[in-house]
Order: C-alpha cells, then sequence, then structure tokens
C-alpha cells in the first residue's frame, strides 16, 4: 500500500468514527494522521481533516476536542498567516474561512495580537480572517479590537488600509449602533490633526455603508439623551425594587396555590381509591370544586403537548436549516477548489511559458555562434585567397 492510499483509508477510517460517535478513536486517529506528517504534507493533511471534519454531523465537536487536545494548536497554525507565495496564502486562508464563520471564539483572541504584527502579509491575512468571523454566526463587539483596526487605516501599506476599511464594514453591518458610536468618538479624537483628513473621509466611507446619515444622526442623539436618562434611572431602581417585592409576594402565593394543589389531589386520590373500594354498590360524589380543579390539570396537560409539539416542531426546523447550512459549506468547499485548481493551472502556465523563452534565447544565442563562425571562416578564407595571389605575382 502505498502513501496516497493510506491516507485514503486513514480519511474513510476517520468518517466512520465520527459517523458512529466515537469522537475519542476520531480524535485519536487524527492527531496519529498530522503527526505523521512532514513540514511539507502538514498544511495538505491539516486541510484534508478539517475539511472532511465539516462535511459530517458532529465534525465540528470532533475539531473542538483536536484544539483542546492542542492536537491542533491555534498559534502554531496562524504562523502560516506569514506565508510571503500570495497563492499559498490565499489558499490557507480559505482553509479556515468556515472554522472563523462558524467557530469564532477560537481566532478571536488571537485577533489583536495579529492586526499589530510587524509583517504586512500577516496584518492583511488577519483582518480577511476578521471578515470571515463577521460574515458568520458572531458579533464583533470587542472595542480594543474595533480600535485597533482603526489605527490600520493609516497603515503604511495600502493593501492593509484596503483590507482594514473591508473589516470595519462587515463589523458593522451586524451592530451599525455600537459601531457609529465608535468611529464618531475616534474621528473627534482625530478632529484636530490635519494630517487625518484621509482617515476621516474612510471613517465617512464606513459610516455611509453601514447606516443612512438619518440614522446617525438618530443615533448621535441617542447618546446625548442617554446622560439625561441616567437621572431617571435612580427612579426606576426605585420602581424596580417595588416591583420585586411585588414578584416575591406572588410567588409565596404561587407556592401556597401548590401547596393547595397538592392536598387536593391527595384527597382526589383517596377518594378514588375508596371509590374502586366500593366498586357499584355506591357512588361517591365528587365535590364540584375538586372537578373544576380536575379540568383545569386537564387543561394544563393539553397545553403541555401543545409546547412539546411546538418544541419537536423547531427542532425539525433547526435541524432542515443546519442540513442546508452544511450544502452551502460544501459548495464554498467546491468553489473554493476550483478557484485552486484555476491557480494550479495558470502557474503550469507560466511554467510553460518561462521554458518556452529559455529555449528561444538558446536557439538565439546558438544561431549567433553560427553566424559568428561562420563570419570567421570567411575570413580565414579571405586571407588564404589573398596570400594565394601575392604568391602566384
Amino acid at each position: 500500500m502505498n502513501d496516497t492510499e493510506k491516507e485514503v483509508v486513514e480519511i474513510l477510517q476517520i468518517k466512520d468514527f465520527v459517523k458512529d460517535g466515537r469522537f475519542d478513536d476520531a480524535v485519536h486517529t487524527i492527531g496519529l494522521y498530522i503527526g505523521d506528517a512532514n513540514e511539507n504534507e502538514y498544511l495538505d493533511r491539516l486541510e484534508n481533516v478539517i475539511e472532511t471534519l465539516l462535511t459530517l454531523h458532529g465534525g465540528r465537536t470532533v475539531l473542538r476536542f483536536l484544539i483542546e487536545n492542542l492536537i491542533i494548536d491555534i498559534p502554531s497554525l496562524l504562523e502560516h498567516l506569514s506565508k510571503r507565495d500570495p497563492v499559498l496564502r490565499f489558499t490557507f486562508l480559505l482553509l479556515l474561512k468556515t472554522i472563523c464563520e462558524k467557530e469564532c471564539d477560537l481566532f478571536l483572541p488571537y485577533s489583536e495580537n495579529l492586526v499589530t504584527s510587524d509583517d504586512p502579509n500577516v496584518r492583511e491575512a488577519a483582518l480577511q480572517l476578521l471578515i470571515y468571523m463577521a460574515g458568520g454566526d458572531a458579533i464583533i463587539d470587542n472595542e480594543s479590537l474595533i480600535k485597533t483596526i482603526l489605527i490600520k487605516l493609516s497603515d503604511e501599506k495600502d493593501f492593509v488600509v484596503e483590507k482594514a476599511l473591508q473589516t470595519l464594514k462587515a463589523i458593522g453591518i451586524k451592530s451599525p449602533k455600537f459601531m457609529t458610536k465608535i468611529l464618531t468618538d475616534y474621528a473627534k479624537e482625530i478632529s484636530e490633526m490635519a494630517e487625518n483628513e484621509r482617515i476621516k473621509d474612510l471613517i465617512d466611507e464606513i459610516l455611509k455603508s453601514i447606516v443612512s446619515i438619518d440614522k446617525i444622526e438618530e443615533i448621535v442623539e441617542e447618546e446625548i439623551e442617554s446622560s439625561e436618562a441616567e437621572e431617571k434611572i435612580e427612579l426606576l431602581d426605585k420602581e424596580e425594587s417595588e416591583i420585586l417585592n411585588k414578584e416575591f409576594e406572588l410567588k409565596k402565593k404561587k407556592l401556597e396555590i401548590k401547596k393547595k394543589k397538592l392536598e387536593l389531589e391527595e384527597k382526589e386520590k383517596e377518594i378514588l381509591e375508596k371509590e374502586s373500594e366500593i366498586g357499584d354498590e355506591k357512588e361517591i360524589k365528587i365535590p364540584k370544586k375538586l372537578k373544576k380543579k380536575e379540568e383545569e390539570i386537564i387543561d394544563k396537560e393539553i397545553e403541555l403537548k401543545k409546547k412539546d409539539l411546538e418544541i419537536k416542531k423547531k427542532k425539525l426546523e433547526l435541524e432542515e436549516r443546519e442540513k442546508d447550512l452544511e450544502e452551502k459549506e460544501i459548495l464554498e468547499r467546491e468553489k473554493a477548489l476550483i478557484l485552486k485548481e484555476e491557480l494550479i493551472e495558470q502557474e503550469k502556465a507560466l511554467s510553460q511559458v518561462e521554458l518556452e523563452l529559455k529555449q528561444k534565447s538558446i536557439e538565439q544565442k546558438e544561431q549567433k555562434i553560427k553566424h559568428d563562425e561562420m563570419k570567421r571562416v570567411e575570413e580565414e578564407l579571405k586571407k588564404v585567397t589573398e596570400k594565394k595571389e601575392d604568391n602566384t605575382d
């Protein structure tokens, strides 16, 4: 069995373990599969594992176990953001896209340090990961991180500035009010510095992309009104404490009602037991109050059954949604693979062109050498002919 066949067998084994719910076995097998890889194979094997897990039900749980057990070490993994080759760096970012969207909390703690890296490629790649996170399920509301990204609007590299702009727009779409406050505060901080006009223009561009002008004014007015609202909070606190006292009293009454209800249920059981003993000889008349309580209990049981059905319906809807998301993830992966294949084909085409150019250069050199040699031979012949003519004379 060669290495390729062995890898296929290992991936199939991992799939079977995950499908059977044998997560510990899957984690152990993946650890051996990644651990056996050399430096050149590591990323390819990691890509195979992540792509496999993200297409399986329960795969994300296994992925978390791998990270918790340091089989996949996030800091070491993120070191690949510094790859010089743009094709490899882009491919690596695509590998992390789905994890960033679904498991944002795994990467977010490292984002701020990466955005402030000395390497501009790392800064750009870290911002791209944040765009993926913002496009997923999470809402990014870390003020310190957002201010760090804002500083990158004055980065020395234009491609980092452009990526920072895209990142702030992506984050702002989900939390426009929060972002508007941070952006307007930052604009005030730099308002006295004339050289920051470009940054102010970029901030205006971000604000326009995430919220309308009317909405910006409304948010600013809300900030002004918030100071007045603080005065009302004290009065509301007093009212709240009164409401809490009333809630406490209501809870006490509810407990008393429950206690009485239990007592009634016990009495009803006693009556039913007596009725079964007496049989058809004597009929026990159930008090009207107990009948009413019995009807109330039946009504509550019906309500509980309705709620159970609603919960089951919601669970089915969630499962359908999860399947749709998994299908979308597979499509995204397919697109990424097509793009990767196209890039490889382009690279092959470039290599072929380079070979052809080198071949032409060699042929031209050979032609020049032949031409020079012919010229030299002609000159030699000419000298010999002239010498013969001199001798004849």
